[in-house]
């Protein structure tokens, strides 16, 4: 049976119009589209704009609200607790990343506790998006929820999720202090600046010596695979099960909006 395929930037378009309909702010909407491909490009496709029927789902029943972009609680250089008040929750952790790399740009080391905001599967897109500073990122959440990334000297950073093999499992030990500061049922967004603490080519020639051991880890995405996956999406797009895809084309109908067209079907 053929499997339909879509463009990258043709799904980030109609997923970002559906959430503008669901209430989202334009800009919202697309970064909400941006972070859910990110998965789809990793080769996470469980992850992707396949969950997206659900967020807009939460979204209609007023389980989070479209509007909240979070409130920073108590700040001081390095630290911050950010309350979500309910927001979309890949949008909240989003700005606790850009809160934390600013933080550890400012004084090596940044530290964000976020609170009130529902569950979310996976935090690698807003790891990796951190560790291209170059900083290095540590993301702690509930039901034992965690992801690192790492600056490489291939220009994508290396992460680590066991989300992204569908797998759940308790952080390295080396994790041990920050599990004590994440809140409870909240998320731990930890980032720091690499050149505060050594020479990035040394940090890079220690990353390199400690491959092997990180490679056991489950959800191990190293930037030549990553690389391979992504020109993989964007020369051939990328396929959508079938649920989730007739769940988004009956919402495109109720709203008018037109469903992207499929490039080609690939047996």
């Amino acid at each position: 049976m053929a499997t339909a395929r879509y463009r990258l930037d043709d799904l980030r378009r109609f997923a970002a119009a559906l959430g503008v309909a669901a209430g989202l702010a334009p800009a919202r909407a697309a970064a909400l589209a941006t972070q859910l491909l990110w998965y789809d490009a990793a080769g996470a496709a469980s992850l992707g704009i396949a969950t997206l029927p659900d967020w807009l789902d939460r979204l209609d029943r007023g389980d989070v609200d479209p509007k909240a972009e979070g409130a920073i609680g108590p700040e001081r250089a390095g630290t911050a607790v950010l309350d979500g008040k309910n927001g979309l929750p890949p949008l909240i952790l989003a700005r606790a990343a850009g809160l934390a790399t600013e933080k550890a740009r400012d004084v090596g080391v940044g530290l964000v506790r976020v609170v009130g905001i529902g569950p979310i599967a996976s935090a690698a897109a807003v790891a990796a998006e951190v560790a291209l500073g170059p900083e290095a990122a540590a993301v702690l959440g509930p039901s034992s929820s965690w992801a690192i990334a790492l600056p490489s000297p291939e220009g994508l950073p290396l992460v680590v999720d066991p989300a992204l093999d569908g797998a759940r499992g308790s952080p390295p030990a080396v994790f041990a202090p920050l599990v004590l500061l994440a809140p409870e049922g909240g998320w731990l967004f930890a980032a720091a600046a690499i050149g505060a603490l050594e020479p990035l080519a040394t940090f890079h020639e220690r990353l390199t010596a400690a491959l092997p051991g990180l490679d056991r880890l489950p959800g191990s995405l190293f930037p030549d695979r990553w690389e391979a996956s992504r020109r993989t999406a964007r020369e051939r797009g990328v396929s959508i099960p079938s649920g989730p895809l007739s769940a988004l084309r009956r919402r495109a109908k109720d709203v008018g909006i037109p469903p992207p067209e499929s490039i080609k079907s690939i047996p």
